[in-house]
């Protein structure tokens, strides 16, 4: 015990030199700009920057340190043939009292090459998709071109610039912030530790439209040539359209109305084709949509059919017209070229010439037509009193659809007084 107790007091007053090591120390470079400013950039390789190192002195000393101690460098001035440095090492405490610092290995081991530039647009992929119902519209960046700098090897490999947004589930505008990310042509990611890019990121605003499907309203204009009429309604190669805006327009469109007067029939005496471009009608802040991601420009034809018209008489029965307010205090009967004198019943008929489209006429028979006779209505309008005799009025028919009266027709009525 007195012997292990005289040789720690002998090692504390002799203070003997030791070695101690340490690992991963980075090598700092000294003055890169003796590089750079020729236009060429240096790649380190096999991880020669970093490196273990031993140091040698005494026990008081090594015992004092620590890794941050340790300085590592290498001067960029100083570069060898072989585009090597040499390693230099120190520490910034009790340099002067240290016996070695030596390193796993000596040098840094460096790629030189030409600095190049590429200017590339920055592409924005939307990913996701909206909300049923809603479609992205506009998408703005604060910045459309990135500049890249960087070894010439690595440089001429990057194809694209992207940046990544989503929309999944979104029903409003977006604005973000997304990285810049660069591509090969492969579609690779390059990334490089010598690259560099003016800005890292841009600024993407992304408007989220509501796309809502409505009908298209085509109307005439016009009258056609005499003696023709339009056969049926306009005939189109698209009646309903997908159209997109911000919801607060989008509101109050429920249908896309083209002009009258684009379809203008006016003296036409034949069928004819209009082709109307739907942008021009669209309301503000509106557009199109391509259902199915079909191309669909807008464009439609529209047909309209103009035919003659064809003249049809009908010998209407005198007993399908009603004689209305006959006045008091007389008989009223309708009497016509085919009447019978003698017959106290209302026999014979009035001829009526209608004119349409020739196929109206289909399935039509003169017991479809009635009519009407005011004979007060005769009288109020003359604004003269009943009496007998024989008058010319006008008769009111109700004439099927598609069917008009080429002239106005009117009714004989012989007005007898009733006896007494």
């Amino acid at each position: 015990m007195v012997a292990v107790a005289l040789w720690l007091l002998v090692i504390n007053y002799d203070d003997p030199v030791i070695m101690n090591s340490y690992s991963g120390i980075q090598v700092e470079i000294l003055h890169p700009e003796a590089l750079t400013d020729q236009n060429k950039v240096y790649e380190i390789l096999d991880e020669t920057d970093v490196v273990d190192v031993t140091i040698e002195g005494k026990r008081s000393v090594i015992d004092s340190l620590n890794k941050e101690n340790i300085r590592a460098t290498a001067d960029m001035t100083q570069m060898t043939d072989v585009n090597t440095l040499t390693i230099n090492f120190s520490t910034n405490k009790n340099d002067n009292q240290l016996e070695s610092i030596v390193g796993d290995h000596s040098v840094v081991k460096l790629a030189i090459e030409n600095r190049k530039e590429k200017h590339l647009p920055i592409e924005v992929e939307v990913t996701g998709t909206p909300e049923d119902g809603y479609m992205v519209g506009d998408v703005t960046t604060n910045q459309n071109t990135v500049r890249i700098s960087g070894p010439e090897s690595v440089v001429d490999t990057i194809a694209s610039a992207k940046c990544s947004v989503s929309v999944s589930g979104r029903s409003s505008d977006i604005s973000s912030t997304a990285d810049i990310v660069l591509f090969d042509k492969k579609g690779n990611e390059v990334v490089h530790e010598n690259l560099t890019t003016n800005i890292s990121s841009i600024n993407v605003n992304i408007t989220i439209l509501e796309q809502k499907a409505v009908d298209i309203i085509y109307s005439m204009s016009g009258v056609p040539a005499e003696g023709y009429a339009v056969d049926g309604e306009p005939q189109a190669d698209r009646t309903a359209v997908v159209l997109a805006g911000r919801s607060s327009v989008m509101e109050a469109v429920n249908s896309l109305v083209i002009p009258s007067e684009v379809l203008s029939v006016n003296g036409k005496s034949e069928e004819f084709t209009v082709q109307i471009d739907l942008n021009d009608y669209l309301p503000s802040g509106v557009q199109l949509v391509s259902p199915d991601g079909n191309s669909f420009n807008g464009i439609v034809n529209v047909y309209i059919s103009v035919v003659p018209l064809v003249d049809k008489t009908f010998d209407v029965p005198v007993d399908n017209i009603t004689l209305l307010d006959v006045p008091e205090g007389y008989d009223a009967r309708i009497i016509t070229d085919s009447s019978d004198e003698d017959e106290e019943e209302e026999t014979g008929y009035v001829s009526l010439t209608t004119m349409a489209v020739e196929h109206y006429y289909d399935g039509i028979s003169v017991s479809d037509i009635k009519g009407e006779v005011d004979i007060d209505g005769y009288f109020q309008s003359a604004n003269t009193a009943p009496s007998e005799g024989i008058y010319r009025i006008k008769v009111d028919f109700a004439i099927p659809e598609g069917l008009s009266a080429k002239a106005v027709t009117y009714a004989d009525v012989r007005l007898t007084e009733k006896e007494q």
